[in-house]
């Protein structure tokens, strides 16, 4: 064990200009007893101990006597590359780690190093334990005095022993015909011995443990001789089996490789290795990238994800390879590469459609990494949507706190993080919060963090808060309406102060934090019931940014649900190549509730259910959006315009608060034309 894998890095330190009274503050609030004492460049000069301390103090010196005169500067040292149990070969319990120059890196304790020790001991005997209890064979261990000291579940159950714990009993109280202490008194071990037990023929190997020339136990392993027999046969169907495929496999024209989960070949058909120049039986056990070039097998390893019908040039021609993971128990166990031996001019369709498809697909990588970053990623080309975004766009160039109001899922956080992006502050903090995810005891802990001891359970060192950590940057206070009064009350103190106070301190810290919040509730209506702050709803209202709803948002759906299925397909492994026209009729035709977050996990449970289709139809809808509804109930284009214009007359009215005048002006419709449609439509 190496000093460095040990050692404490960047401990306290004392200068050389450092004085009696500077190391007794380093002691008392550091809680040691020594420490390094080094120059301007950090270089070691010696160690100041309160040994020191105590022995000046009795002299009578002053506190402000330099440290320098009392110091040992017979320092013993180590190297962060040595072997760190020299330090037992000497006195000292405490040594600084230096580089070769003599710079200060690290301090090493003998206590450290006992403690990585046991760390390490444990750690092993923890593996070992981890290993024997989960193996296919019973394990039973005894000590000299025949008390069982392991038994692991294996044995429990080829035993057919029903007790929770065994350990500390006799080997007789378990097997009283049981002949492992024989193998204590001979020293003896005995290989491959065939005992019955309950009807059951058992294969056993004993042996005794050695400790010191003396022996001090002795451990048994068994097996079920009847399950030994049917895995055997088993393993000789599955390798007549893997014999089949092998044969199938050298019969087919296409070269196929399979690679474990390290990317060791296991597997190359003649074909293909025929194609490399290789020998198929050398390449076994040599690493794919060794073999193939340009092979992106590594890629699948590490991913889990399929590529289909790729383009991989291997020789100096361009080939289709395919690609999938071995997959048991959801872990990736290999992966197969396929290449197909045709001429790539006579695929020219499949390898535009393949690039097109690369090029979307990375496209949507591309947003799906960067969705909470930035306006370019929020997906929407509606009036409505276009509008909401120029106006949070022109909200992140000010200074000011936005409000950010609408329904759940309809993508509050996405303009948040956009905002800030946006913003002058975008290298700085960007730090979410959810009020209502917080116990109401915890929030303000939270936020504005706490100094240490301030309560039962707090830590130590205290902690810092959120509006700390997002000190000269953006807080987004998600779910602000969740907020009780006595927190609001806090957060008005901030915005009016510009400073925070943490629990149990006894100042206060300035801070420059622009706030954000977001709500899916009328804040205006909670001020009125008294469950919110009205200075502090005008506080956050000073721009404010309504995100409409989906079902105001026709004209997006259907670039929503593209969007999705490209996005959930690359994340799933899957190629869904769209979405029907009468399956679109429905989702417009739909309230949408759960907005942009229902949409999704519409699209994501269609591709789920898919099967071998590509196109998501009706059927792959739920009932709620489907049952109710029927293609041929579809309105004709004069009632669509219709519905389309007694809303807007409706909105409009709204608008200028009732005033008929305003709303055909802000129609652009002349009065008398206003009020035949308000008949026409009962308004």
């Amino acid at each position: 064990m190496k000093v460095k894998e040990v050692m404490t890095h960047n401990p306290i330190t004392l200068s050389t200009k450092s004085t009696l009274k500077d190391g007794a503050g380093v002691f008392i609030h550091s809680h040691i007893d020594s420490t390094p004492v080094v120059d301007e460049e950090f270089h070691l000069v010696g160690m100041f101990s309160k040994i020191h301390l105590f022995k000046a103090i009795e002299e009578g010196k002053s506190p402000d006597t330099s440290i320098n005169i009392l110091m040992n500067t017979q320092v013993s040292c180590v190297q962060e590359e040595e072997n760190a149990k020299i330090v037992f070969d000497k006195k000292e319990d405490k040594f600084p780690v230096i580089t070769p120059e003599g710079k200060l890196i690290g301090i090493l304790t003998k206590t450290d190093l006992l403690k990585a020790y046991n760390r390490k001991l444990e750690y092993t005997v923890k593996n070992l334990n981890t290993i024997l209890g989960s193996s296919d064979r019973g394990v039973i261990a005894i000590d000299n005095q025949l008390k069982v000291t392991f038994f692991n579940e294996r044995a429990r159950k080829l035993l057919g022993d029903t007790e929770d714990s065994l350990v500390g009993k006799s080997i007789y109280e378990i097997m009283s015909d049981s002949t492992l202490p024989k193998v204590i008194e001979t020293g003896k071990e005995e290989i491959r011995k065939t005992i019955s037990y309950q009807g059951k023929k058992i294969i056993t190997n004993r042996t005794p443990v050695f400790y010191e020339h003396r022996i001090i136990g002795a451990v048994a392993l068994f097996e079920d001789a009847t399950e030994r027999n049917e895995f055997f046969e088993k393993y000789k169907a599955q390798k007549s089996t893997i014999e089949t495929l092998q044969t199938i496999l050298e019969m087919t024209y296409d070269g196929i490789v399979v690679v474990d989960k390290k990317g060791y070949i296991t597997m190359m058909s003649k074909a293909y290795a025929k194609f490399l120049g290789v020998d198929h039986r050398e390449v076994i056990g040599k690493h794919v990238t060794e073999v193939v070039e340009n092979t992106e097998l590594e890629k699948i390893l590490e991913t889990g994800q399929t590529d289909v019908a790729d383009l991989q040039r291997i020789k100096g021609n361009n080939m289709i390879a395919s690609r999938i993971p071995i997959i048991k128990d959801g872990k990736i166990q290999g992966a197969i590469g396929k290449i197909l031996f045709r001429r790539i001019e006579d695929l020219d369709v499949l390898y535009k459609r393949i690039n097109k498809m690369k090029e979307e697909l990375e496209h949507h990588k591309k947003d799906a990494n960067s969705a909470y970053y930035s306006f370019e990623s929020i997906i929407g080309q509606s009036k409505e949507m276009i509008k909401t975004k120029k106006l949070a766009e022109k909200a992140a160039y000010t200074h000011s706190n936005v409000l950010l109001l609408g329904e759940s899922g309809t993508g509050k956080e996405l303009f948040a993080h956009a905002i800030h992006k946006k913003s002058n502050r975008s290298k700085l903090p960007f730090v979410k919060v959810n009020c209502a995810a917080i116990p109401n005891d915890l929030l303000e802990s939270e936020l504005f963090g706490y100094e240490g001891g301030a309560f039962t359970g707090a830590q130590k060192k205290g902690k810092i808060g959120k509006f700390e950590v997002a000190d000269g940057g953006t807080i987004f206070l998600d779910e602000i309406g969740d907020m009780s009064l006595h927190m609001q009350a806090k957060l008005l103190r901030i915005l009016q102060e510009k400073e925070i106070e943490k629990i149990g301190a006894i100042s206060t810290k300035k801070v420059d934090v622009r706030i954000i919040a977001a709500t899916n509730q009328n804040l205006a209506d909670l001020v009125k019931k008294g469950k919110f702050r009205g200075d502090l709803f005008y506080r956050l209202n000073v721009v404010t940014v309504n995100i409409p709803p989906l079902r105001k948002r026709q004209g997006d759906i259907e670039i929503l649900a593209r969007h999705l299925i490209d996005k959930i397909c690359n994340s799933m492994g899957r190629y869904v190549e769209g979405i029907s026209e009468k399956a679109v009729v429905f989702l417009n035709s739909y309230q949408w509730p759960g907005n942009i977050r229902e949409l999704e996990n519409v699209i994501e449970r269609a591709i789920n259910i898919i099967g071998q289709e590509i196109i998501i139809q009706p059927k792959h809808l739920p009932e709620e959006i489907t049952g109710n509804f029927s293609t041929k109930e579809i309105k004709s284009l004069k009632e669509r315009v219709e519905e389309i214009e007694k809303q807007t007359i409706i909105e409009a009215i709204e608008a200028v608060m009732g005033n008929k005048a305003k709303a055909a002006r802000l129609l652009n419709i002349s009065r008398a034309s206003l009020y035949e449609k308000i008949e026409k439509y009962h308004l």
